[in-house]
C-alpha cells in the first residue's frame, strides 16, 4: 500500500466549539476501476461514503482494510456514471446483502437499473440541483459531458472542510469550475498526455472518443482547470485521478506542475492505478452545528 498520510487543521473564531474530521482515500483509480472513499465525523457520527463501485465488493473491502476503515461502516455508494470501470455489477448483490445505499443521479437510473442493481436499493437524485444532506455531508452535484449519458462531480461540504471530486470529464466546464471553486481538498482527473495519446496505436475513433470534449482530460486540461478553481483560494491537497497507463506518465505530470505551478506541485498526490492511496485527512474545531440525519 502507497501511503500519504496529510493532516492540515483549520479553526474558527470560536476554539470551544465541536471538533469534526475528514478523510479522503483513493481505492482505485484507472480503467479497470475507479472508487474513493470520504470518512466524516462530526459531532459523535462518523459517515463512510464510497464514490464509485469500480472496484469489486471484495476488493473494495481489502483496499479499506488496508488503510484502518471497515467495510461495515459504509453507508453509501455515490456513483458519477455507470462505466463498468466506475459500477461493478456485483455492487447490486451487495447492497441487498449489506444494507448500503445506492445513489445515483435521475439521468442514470436506466443505467443503473441494466447493470442489475435492484430498484429497493436505489435512490436517485437530480444531477443538475442544489444538492442533498447525507447526515452532515451536505452533496451537491454537477452534471458533465462524458460520452452518451454524462457524469457528474461532486462538492462534499462538510464541518471539517470542502472535498471536490471530478473525473471522466469530456472537458472543463464553467458549470464544473464554480462547483468546486474554493474546495480545501480536490480530485480530479488527469487522464492522457496529448502527444503520448496522438502517437499511441490506440484506432482512430478511440482517439477521437477520449479527445473530442466528451471523452477525459487531458493534462493540460487538468492544469488549466485547476488553476481556475483555485482562484482565489488554493486547495490544501490536490489528488490526480485516472491516469491513462498507455498514454501518459506520471513523472511526466509532476514535471509540467512542477514547471507550470511550482508552488501547488508539492501538494499534489498522483492516485495510483490498483494500490489504495491516503488517507488524507482535514480537521476543524467549530462552533457551528450541523444537525446529523
Amino acid at each position: 500500500m502507497t501511503t500519504t498520510d496529510h493532516l492540515f487543521a483549520s479553526n474558527d473564531e470560536s476554539a470551544s466549539g465541536s471538533s469534526a474530521s475528514l478523510e479522503f482515500a483513493v481505492l482505485g483509480s484507472c480503467s479497470a476501476g475507479n472508487s474513493s472513499v470520504l470518512r466524516v465525523c462530526a459531532h459523535g457520527v462518523t459517515r463512510q461514503i464510497l464514490i464509485d463501485g469500480g472496484l469489486s465488493p471484495r476488493a473494495t473491502r481489502g483496499s479499506l482494510r488496508a488503510l484502518g476503515f471497515e467495510y461495515e461502516e459504509t453507508s453509501e455508494i455515490l456513483f458519477t456514471h455507470f462505466d463498468h470501470d466506475h459500477a461493478k455489477a456485483g455492487w447490486g448483490r451487495a447492497a441487498m446483502r449489506d444494507g448500503i445505499r445506492l445513489r445515483c443521479a435521475q439521468r442514470h437510473e436506466r443505467a443503473a437499473l441494466e447493470r442489475g442493481y435492484p430498484s429497493v436499493c436505489l435512490e436517485t437524485f437530480d444531477g443538475g440541483g442544489e444538492g442533498f444532506d447525507l447526515g452532515a455531508v451536505r452533496v451537491i452535484p454537477c452534471e458533465n459531458p462524458h460520452d452518451d449519458g454524462g457524469t457528474l462531480s461532486f462538492r462534499f461540504e462538510t464541518p471539517a472542510g470542502s472535498v471536490g471530486l471530478a473525473t471522466d470529464l469530456g472537458r472543463a466546464s464553467d458549470a464544473l469550475i464554480e462547483s468546486l471553486r474554493g474546495v480545501d481538498l480536490l480530485a480530479i482527473e488527469s487522464n492522457y498526455d496529448r502527444a503520448m495519446q496522438l502517437t499511441s496505436p490506440r484506432p482512430a475513433f478511440l482517439k477521437e472518443r477520449i479527445m473530442g470534449g466528451k471523452g477525459h482530460l487531458s493534462n493540460d486540461e487538468c492544469l488549466h482547470a485547476v488553476r481556475a478553481i483555485t482562484q482565489p483560494r488554493e486547495p490544501a491537497a490536490i489528488v490526480l485521478l485516472h491516469l491513462s497507463r498507455e498514454c501518459n506518465c506520471p513523472n511526466l505530470v509532476r514535471a509540467l506542475w512542477r514547471d507550470s505551478v511550482p508552488h501547488l506541485e508539492p501538494r499534489l498526490t498522483i492516485a495510483p492505478p490498483f494500490e489504495p492511496i491516503g488517507p488524507l485527512r482535514l480537521s476543524r474545531t467549530s462552533a457551528l452545528r450541523v444537525p446529523c440525519a
